[in-house]
C-alpha cells in the first residue's frame, strides 16, 4: 500500500498529499494545524475536510467506487478540535488559517456582506457550524457599518453612516489594528445620537 509524508517547506503539503491519494495512495499523513518539524504537515483539518466535504470531491480524489468512511464526519467538530490543539500546544489559530481560523464565516466589506454565497466556497454555518459574523475593519463599507450599527441597537441615517464610516476608519488606522472593537464604535454611536 503507498503512503504519504509530505512536508509544508513550499506550501504545497496539502496539494501533494492530494494529488498522491489521485494516484492510488491510501496512507495520507498530516497532522491538526498541519504541526510538524520545519513548515509542518498537510493540515488534517484541511485534507478532511477536502475529503469530506463533497461526495463528488471525495469521488474525484479517492475514484467513484471510494467509500472511506465507516461514518460520514461531523464537519461541525473541525473548529472545535481545532482549537482544542492550538489551546493544548499553544500553536496559535490565525485569522487565515483555512478552514479553521477565526476568520471563516466572518464578513468586513462591500460584495461578500451584500451577497456572501457569491465569494464564499461553502456556507460556514451548515458545513462547520459557524455562525456569520460581521465585523468592523478598516474595509468597512457604509452597510457593514450600518449593520454593526443595527445590531448595537442604532438607526444610522446617510449622513450619520458616513460619519461612522470616516470614525471607524480612522480608528483603526490609528490604533493600527484592523478590527474596531464593537464596545469602542459603542461608544462612539452614543456619542453621535447625543450630539
Amino acid at each position: 500500500m503507498l503512503g504519504t509524508h509530505f512536508h509544508n517547506d513550499l506550501g504545497l503539503g496539502l496539494a501533494n498529499t492530494v494529488a498522491a491519494a489521485q494516484a492510488g495512495a491510501r496512507v495520507l499523513a498530516s497532522s491538526w494545524l498541519g504541526i510538524a518539524e520545519r513548515s509542518g504537515l498537510a493540515a488534517t483539518e484541511q485534507l478532511l475536510f477536502l475529503l469530506a466535504y463533497e461526495k463528488e470531491t471525495t469521488a474525484a480524489v479517492l475514484g467513484p467506487d471510494a467509500d472511506p468512511w465507516w461514518e460520514q464526519p461531523d464537519l461541525t467538530l473541525l473548529p472545535g478540535l481545532a482549537d482544542a490543539v492550538s489551546r493544548g500546544t499553544g500553536v496559535p489559530i490565525s485569522v487565515t488559517t483555512p478552514i479553521v481560523g477565526s476568520g471563516v464565516g466572518t464578513i468586513s466589506t462591500g460584495t461578500p456582506f451584500a451577497a456572501p454565497d457569491v465569494y464564499q466556497p461553502f456556507d460556514p454555518e451548515t458545513v462547520l457550524g459557524l455562525r456569520p459574523r460581521v465585523l468592523l475593519t478598516h474595509l468597512a463599507s457604509g452597510r457593514v457599518v450600518r449593520a454593526v450599527a443595527a445590531e448595537l441597537g442604532h438607526d444610522l441615517d446617510a449622513a450619520r453612516a458616513a460619519l461612522a464610516l470616516t470614525w471607524v476608519k480612522h480608528r483603526a488606522y490609528r490604533t493600527g489594528r484592523a478590527v474596531v472593537e464593537r464596545e469602542q464604535f459603542a461608544d462612539f454611536l452614543d456619542g453621535l445620537h447625543a450630539s
